[in-house]
């Protein structure tokens, strides 16, 4: 299994270091496109939720906007080329580029100095490790820089930053390149039709719900995204009877794990209409906190995920129940219901998320585009 990663890196080292430059490189003869921006993914077909904001401020200005956006998982081998060929001709004239995870090709070059490529990471606060702090995040074969060329990365409080300079290895001139700007997505938390319309599309699709104290299921996986893995989650299937009559239990799964009746909702709009949260590492908690509303950390398998990943801050001292025997999890979840933020809670959502202030996309655009 070693040897198979290995050779699959060196691979994918010698197209990222080799193919993807030498593409770059010959299309950059050109001038840079005034106002053309890229918002580009690798990891889905749509709009990811953590540009959509950005996107749409960015279409409001007038800026000439092309999309790069495919779930590579899906692609062979050539339709992968065809996808990254195609993202590196745009790259090698575009103004701007927003990503909102690792996107190789972005770092494969070296970029040209008129092009700025802003990084709207996907998740906020501080709880498990990423980056170079585990292998579980970033292969120790992989042999590129994954954050070459990148202009700004966004980050959801002043206490992330040393964080995430040390998880990506940052230092000098280049650490100045994490700032607590907030995250562009945690805007709609700060917005109450956002919040009524989602409920409203919720009783619509599920029309049972209407009246009933909801548990939204929301985790993230263990393994690596090639191989993902839920723990737990026999548990929650059995949650909603457990509960009992006027309980309805909802299920989110991570992206990367197949779900079949999945509500045609994002995670966000799920959190509006959610009474509870239950979920174990997934940074997704930390938007969910913006609402002041109670959660529920299920982790059956912490002590070996402290043991082997580990966290920046144990999720032990969070603001809530962590449960970490399924028979506990139903009174864990009706302990915690209806109850409101306190003191502790309010720190905690400070310390995480003091950067997230409802004004964050257009606090963003004005900077990069002044």
């Amino acid at each position: 299994m070693e040897l198979k990663e290995i050779l699959k890196q060196s691979f994918k080292n010698a197209v990222n270091r080799v193919f993807l430059p030498a593409v770059y490189n010959i299309y950059r003869r050109g001038s840079i496109r005034r106002g053309s921006v890229i918002f580009a993914d690798s990891n889905t077909d749509t709009m990811p939720e953590s540009m959509r904001l950005m996107y749409e401020e960015v279409r409001s200005r007038g800026f000439d906007v092309t999309l790069c956006l495919k779930d590579l998982r899906k692609l062979g081998f050539f339709g992968k080329v065809r996808f990254m060929v195609g993202f590196m001709k745009l790259y090698a004239t575009a103004e701007y580029v927003f990503i909102c995870n690792y996107f190789v090709p972005v770092t494969s070059c070296k970029k040209r100095r008129g092009t700025k490529v802003i990084q709207l990471w996907h998740s906020c606060g501080l709880l498990k490790k990423f980056a170079y702090d585990t292998p579980y995040d970033i292969s120790p074969y992989y042999k590129g820089e994954v954050t070459k060329n990148f202009s700004l990365i966004t980050v959801s409080s002043k206490a992330c930053v040393p964080v995430w300079q040390r998880a990506l290895k940052l230092q000098g001139s280049r650490a100045r390149i994490v700032q607590p700007t907030g995250v562009s997505r945690t805007d709609v938390f700060f917005d109450k039709a956002y919040g009524d319309n989602c409920r409203q599309r919720l009783y619509e699709l599920r029309p049972e719900l209407r009246g009933k104290k909801i548990v939204l299921y929301a985790p993230t996986f263990r393994g690596t995204a090639a191989d993902p893995v839920i723990v737990g989650k026999e548990y929650a299937d059995s949650l909603e009877e457990k509960l009992g009559e006027g309980w309805a239990v909802i299920q989110k799964l991570h992206p990367h794990i197949p779900q079949q009746d999945s509500l045609p909702m994002t995670t966000g709009e799920l959190f509006a209409c959610a009474d509870v949260l239950v979920t174990d590492y997934s940074s997704l908690l930390f938007e969910y906190v913006l609402l002041r509303k109670p959660f529920v950390i299920f982790a059956p398998d912490y002590e070996q995920f402290k043991a082997q990943r580990g966290f920046y801050e144990d999720p032990s001292d969070f603001p809530c129940q962590l449960v970490t025997q399924g028979d506990a999890l139903a009174q864990a979840v009706k302990n915690c219901f209806g109850t409101v933020a306190d003191e502790e809670y309010e720190k905690f959502v400070a310390h995480h998320m003091d950067g997230c202030t409802g004004d964050v996309t257009k606090r963003l655009a004005d900077s990069i585009f002044k």
